[in-house]
């Protein structure tokens, strides 16, 4: 372990002053040098500590039933550590001048206020590496990605922030590519202080194991997720599997909005000397925690038989002018094509965006904003260019362009699956989400209505770009109106996060005796469950930024409930009355 000079973007430019893993005679490592090893081998391994200060040394052991106490290291000395791998699964190794594990000092900086500056936040905030254990015969063709973050000014502004995934942050991040029929195997390694909701444009990816330091669960063949937006609260981890399988230009990132934005870098090196620095101008907006995929192969031959003719619609980005009881805001408004312009004021959030499993659908997104926006269409599987990320999606030559003030952009797609998915602008200004541009997009199987008097639709969201002042809200309001149910009718529950860093977000709908009553688990992220996940169970759900959870309730008794939106670890709850009659 040693001090060394760290460049989050390029080398030469910004840098920070860190402490790292370093095999002997080469150079530090950020992330630490991987460690990958056979199920059964004997380990033998040796740390040194060149730091000025003593370590505690966790993650370096057999894996099996038991978790033994970190190893201290004092300055300048030398540990000698001796294991059998025993379990298969994803783990990392890590050094800090803390006992404490990522999770109990999470616990304490925010109940207890820790000070900011020891453990794994600042100089220390790079020490972990990768341990992967194979079981045998398995191959090594995965990759391993580590998320880590340095932090700085919590206790003393101004408050600084570098989020990086092996070390480096959007877009010096590696960028990945894959062919058509390629297999896309990855572990994720949360090894910073924050929760991460880690996205995946344009596919689904099932969930083999989720674990953390110490142990991994692998999941049995019928509870495998599949999902678009995986939850890694810190210190956890996760393995992946994707199949690439549509053409273009594609991304996973963090739905966090502070972990996916260039105004962070920008903020984190704002006094940088470096000329190079440029993580604001990159022309996605995006900075940090972002992966750029590219998958290539064979040109598709168009279909031999003539398409279906397609339904169009048009999707207004407009302003909400201020009244006296309200900031202006931004918008969307939907109407068919041809149809007449209507003037009203947009909705907040929008209204829902209904669309039918096979149906080609084109929408004309039209900007009528003073500023450049863009629309992703969240979870839906789709063509690259249509995903809406300016500046990226697609593939050369033809690149998704940002939509001017006055311009238009036609998206193109047919859903493949029915269920609960989100639109919402991919222009990497937090305004421009906080402001309302977001809404349901909710796909029907072919031949079905949608009845908002059985189908309830709830959406998390901000207020405003800042989260000290602005409030969590409920389908646009801190004071959500009550809802009124009728006995015995099936409903279905259509649950969707799109807050900034509403990370830890949990919805619970509470009975008379202030205990949860039950609901039946029907879809995650637009995916239908299988029968072997699709449960009656409590209803309490957390939900992350970016995911979508469905559930159908059928109320077997009249009286009073609640519908609770609270936060962990802040004093944040909205509540709405719920009625049953």
């Amino acid at each position: 372990m040693v001090e060394t000079t760290w460049y989050p973007e390029q080398e030469g430019g910004p840098s920070l002053s860190v402490y790292a893993f370093a095999e002997k005679s080469n150079p530090p490592q950020i992330p630490g040098p991987l460690l990958r090893i056979p199920q059964g081998t004997e380990v033998r391994a040796q740390i040194h500590n060149a730091l000025p200060v003593a370590m505690f040394i966790r993650g370096l052991h057999a894996h099996d039933a038991a978790s033994p106490e970190p190893v201290l290291i004092a300055a300048g000395a030398t540990a000698d550590f001796h294991f059998t791998a025993q379990s298969p699964g994803t783990y990392y190794y890590s050094a800090r001048s803390t006992k404490m594990s990522l999770r109990e000092i999470g616990l304490l900086s925010i109940i207890e206020d820790l000070p900011m500056g020891e453990g794994p936040f600042g100089i220390e905030s790079q020490l972990e590496g990768g341990l992967i254990v194979d079981p045998p015969g398995a191959p090594a063709d995965d990759r391993i990605f580590m998320i880590t973050i340095w932090t700085a000014g919590v206790i003393t502004p101004p408050f600084r922030e570098v989020v990086v995934i092996n070390g480096k942050t959007w877009p010096y991040t590696e960028r990945l590519s894959y062919r058509i029929g390629d297999s896309a195997r990855w572990r994720l390694i949360n090894a910073s202080l924050s929760d991460h909701a880690m996205h995946l444009h344009g596919f689904y990816f099932e969930v083999k194991s989720v674990g953390e330091q110490d142990r991994d669960h692998l999941y049995s063949a019928d509870q495998v997720p599949h999902l678009v937006t995986q939850h890694l609260e810190p210190g956890e981890t996760a393995s992946i599997v994707w199949m690439p399988n549509r053409l273009g230009r594609w991304l996973l990132h963090c739905h966090m909005t502070a972990h996916m934005s260039a105004e962070t870098a920008q903020a984190a090196f704002a006094d940088s000397p470096s000329p190079d620095h440029n993580s604001a101008h990159d022309p996605s907006g995006m900075g940090g925690l972002v992966l750029g995929i590219t998958i290539s192969g064979p040109k598709l031959t168009a279909a031999s038989t003539p398409a279906p003719k397609p339904r169009t619609l048009q999707l207004f980005v407009r302003e909400k002018p201020a009244t006296r009881f309200s900031l202006a805001r931004m918008g969307y408004q939907i109407q068919d094509e041809g149809a007449k312009e209507t003037t009203d004021p947009p909705p907040i959030p929008g209204a829902p965006l209904v669309l039918t499993r096979g149906e080609p659908t084109e929408i004309t997104v039209v900007n009528q904003l003073k500023e450049q926006t863009a629309v992703h269409w969240h979870g839906i599987e789709l063509e690259s260019y249509n995903d809406g990320v300016p500046g990226w999606s697609g593939d050369s030559p033809q690149v998704t362009p940002p939509i001017p003030p006055g311009g238009s952009f036609v998206a193109r797609m047919t859903p493949p699956r029915a269920g609960t998915f989100i639109y919402h602008t991919h222009w990497h200004d937090v305004a421009q989400l906080t402001s309302g541009l977001y809404g349901p997009l909710i796909v029907l199987e072919p031949g079905q209505k949608f009845d908002p008097t059985v189908d309830k639709i709830f959406i998390i969201s901000r207020e405003g770009p800042d989260e000290n002042v602005s409030p969590l809200v409920l389908n646009g309001t801190a004071q959500p109106p009550p809802l009124l149910l009728k006995l015995g009718t099936k409903y279905r529950l259509r649950f969707i996060n799109i807050g900034t860093n509403d990370s830890d977000a949990s919805v619970t709908l509470l009975g008379d005796n202030v205990q949860p009553v039950q609901w039946h688990a029907v879809a995650k992220d637009g995916w239908t469950l299988p029968t072997a996940q699709s449960t009656m169970r409590p209803a309490r759900q957390p939900i992350t930024v970016g995911e979508t959870y469905d559930f159908e309730l059928v109320p077997d008794r009249a009286g009073d409930f609640t519908l609770q939106v609270s936060m962990r670890f802040l004093k944040t709850i909205i509540s709405q009355s719920v009625t049953v009659r």
